[in-house]
C-alpha cells in the first residue's frame, strides 16, 4: 500500500478516505482470493475422492479372461461380472469390449451383500466339476475359486468335501494375503493360455464330454444295480427251478401268480436260463396239485372210453356167435354140401366177425380239456404244430390228435369236424370258431365257465382267454 503525506485539514480528510478505501479493497481482494483458494482446494479434494473410488475401466485385449482381470485389479470375479452384466455360467467377454472394474471397497461391500450360507458336498465316484456345478446351479470357476483351485485344475476324488456356495469373502481374502503367489500364478496360466492351440481347446471339450458321459454311466449303472438289488420276497413264498421250454407267462400260471410278481421278487436278465431258481411269492396254486388233477381227469376219460367200448362191442360178439351157431346147424343140415362149401364157411363166419359194425367212441370233453391245458405257456409260431411252438389250428388239432381224432390242419377244415352249434350251447371240449364260417380266423377249445384256452397270436404263448373279453362266432361239437 503507497504511503501519503497530507499537507493541510482537507488533505487529511481527503488522505483519511484514501486509506480507508485502500484497505477496502484490499479486504476484498485477499476475502476473494481466499475464496477461490478454498473452492479450487475443495473441488480438488473431491475430483481426487472421486477419482479414487471411481470404477477403473478396462479395455479387453487378446486372451484375457475374468478371472485374469479379478487377480490383475484384486477384485473378484463375480463383482466384474455383476457390474457389467457378464453371463456367469459363460463369463464371455469380447476382445475390444471395454469393462469397468469396480473398486476394492466396493467389490468387498458388494461380495458382503452376496455372501450365501456356505454349503458343502461330498464328491462321489464318477462326480466331476462340471456335473457337481450343473447340480448345484452354479460355475465350475465359482467352484474352483471356492475351494483354492487352479484355473486348469480338474482333479477331484471320491470323498472330498467342496464348497458350492458362500465363503466368497474369505476365498477373497485368502488370495489377497496370497498375492505374490496367485500373481505368479496367473502369469503363469496366462502365459500358458497365450500358448495354446485351439487343437487343445477342442481336447479340453472333448475330455469334458467324455468325463460328462463317463459320470452318466456310471450313475445310470449305480441306479441299475441298485434297482436290482431291489427285490421283494413275501413270507409265504415257494422256489421254482425253470426247466426248458418254460416262460415267465407259464410259470405264473402255474403258481396262480403275476408275471410283475415274478420279476419283483426276482433279479432277471432278458431272457429266462433253464436251471434257474425263481422265488415265487404268496403263491394261489400248486402245479403237483394241477398235474395230479389233469392226470386223474385224462385216466377217467380213458376208463370211460373203454367202458363205452366194451358195451358197444358186446352187441357185435353176440351176434358173431349166434351166426357162427347157425351155420353149425345148417352143416350139419346138410352133409351134402361140397367141401368147397364147407371150407367157405369159416371164411364167411370170420368176414361176419370182421365187418361187424363198431360204433366210433366219443371223445371225452373233460380229457381234451385237460389235456389242452398241459401247454399253457407254449409260444406262438406262426404255421407251429408242436409243444415247440403252436398258431391257433395247430394248437387244436394237436390236441385232438392226441384222442386219435383227425379235424383238419387249419380253421376253415376244422369246422366241419362236427356238428354247427351256437356258442351258447358249446361245452367243454367243444371247438369255438372266430368269423364267419367258410372265412374263420381263430379256434380255440372250450374249457367252460365261458373261459377257452388257445394259442393267441404272435408274441404271447398258449393261454386261458375269456369270451367276455373276445366273442366268438359260432362253435363246433366234434362228432
Amino acid at each position: 500500500m503507497p504511503v501519503f503525506e497530507p499537507a493541510s485539514a482537507t488533505d487529511a480528510v481527503f488522505a483519511s478516505s484514501y486509506v480507508l478505501y485502500s484497505s477496502c479493497s484490499y479486504l476484498n481482494h485477499t476475502a476473494k482470493n481466499i475464496l477461490i483458494g478454498t473452492a479450487g482446494a475443495a473441488g480438488l479434494f473431491l475430483a481426487s475422492a472421486a477419482t479414487a473410488n471411481a470404477d477403473t475401466a478396462h479395455k479387453v485385449a487378446k486372451n484375457d479372461t475374468v478371472w485374469d482381470l479379478s487377480q490383475k485389479y484384486g477384485v473378484s470375479v463375480e463383482s466384474i461380472e455383476t457390474l457389467n452384466k457378464i453371463d456367469q455360467n459363460s463369463h464371455l467377454i469380447v476382445t475390444g469390449q471395454t469393462l469397468q472394474i469396480p473398486a476394492k471397497n466396493d467389490a468387498r461391500q458388494q461380495e458382503d451383500k452376496t455372501t450365501e450360507a456356505t454349503h458343502e458336498v461330498s464328491v462321489k465316484d464318477g462326480d466331476s466339476l462340471w456335473s457337481i456345478a450343473q447340480a448345484e446351479n452354479t460355475t465350475v470357476d465359482k467352484l474352483r475359486s471356492l475351494n483354492g483351485l487352479a484355473a486348469d485344475e480338474n482333479l477331484i476324488y471320491p470323498g472330498q468335501t467342496l464348497k458350492v456356495s458362500g465363503a466368497a469373502q474369505a476365498a477373497v481374502q485368502t488370495q489377497t494375503t496370497s498375492a505374490d503367489t496367485q500373481q505368479a500364478s496367473a502369469q503363469t496360466q496366462q502365459a500358458a493360455q497365450q500358448t495354446a492351440s485351439a487343437d487343445q481347446t477342442q481336447q479340453a471339450a472333448a475330455t469334458n464330454a467324455q468325463t460328462q458321459q463317463e459320470a452318466s454311466t456310471a450313475a445310470n449303472s449305480e441306479a441299475s444295480q441298485k434297482q436290482q438289488v431291489q427285490v421283494v420276497v413275501s413270507a409265504n413264498h415257494t422256489t421254482h427251478t425253470v426247466v426248458s421250454g418254460e416262460s415267465l407267462w407259464s410259470i405264473a400260471q402255474a403258481y396262480g401268480v403275476t408275471v410283475d410278481s415274478l420279476r419283483q421278487s426276482n433279479n432277471l436278465g432278458a431272457t429266462l436260463v433253464a436251471g434257474t431258481t425263481l422265488t415265487i411269492n404268496d403263491p394261489t396254486k400248486t402245479p403237483a396239485q394241477q398235474q395230479t388233477q389233469a392226470a386223474q381227469q385224462q385216466t377217467q376219460a380213458t376208463q370211460e372210453e373203454a367202458s363205452t367200448q366194451t358195451q358197444q362191442a358186446t352187441p357185435s360178439s353176440n351176434n358173431a356167435q349166434q351166426q357162427q351157431t347157425q351155420q353149425q346147424t345148417q352143416q350139419q343140415a346138410q352133409p351134402s354140401s361140397s367141401s368147397s362149401q364147407q371150407q367157405s364157411a369159416p371164411a364167411q363166419q370170420q368176414a361176419q366177425t370182421t365187418q361187424a359194425p363198431v360204433a366210433s367212441s366219443s371223445i371225452s370233453g373233460s380229457a381234451v380239456a385237460a389235456y389242452a391245458q398241459q401247454f399253457i405257456g407254449v409260444p406262438y409260431v406262426s404255421g407251429g404244430k408242436t409243444p415247440s411252438g403252436f398258431d391257433c389250428s395247430g394248437f387244436t388239432h394237436y390236441v385232438y390228435a392226441h384222442f386219435g381224432k383227425e379235424i383238419g390242419g387249419w380253421t376253415v377244415p376244422q369246422e366241419s369236424a362236427g356238428t354247427q352249434i351256437s356258442v351258447s350251447q358249446a361245452q367243454v371240449g367243444d371247438l369255438l370258431f372266430w368269423g364267419a364260417r367258410g372265412n374263420t380266423y381263430h379256434v380255440a377249445i372250450y374249457l367252460g365257465g365261458g373261459q377257452y384256452i388257445a394259442a393267441p397270436e404272435p408274441g404271447q404263448s398258449v393261454k386261458i382267454g375269456n369270451i367276455c373279453y373276445f366273442q366268438p362266432s359260432f362253435a363246433v361239437h366234434v362228432n
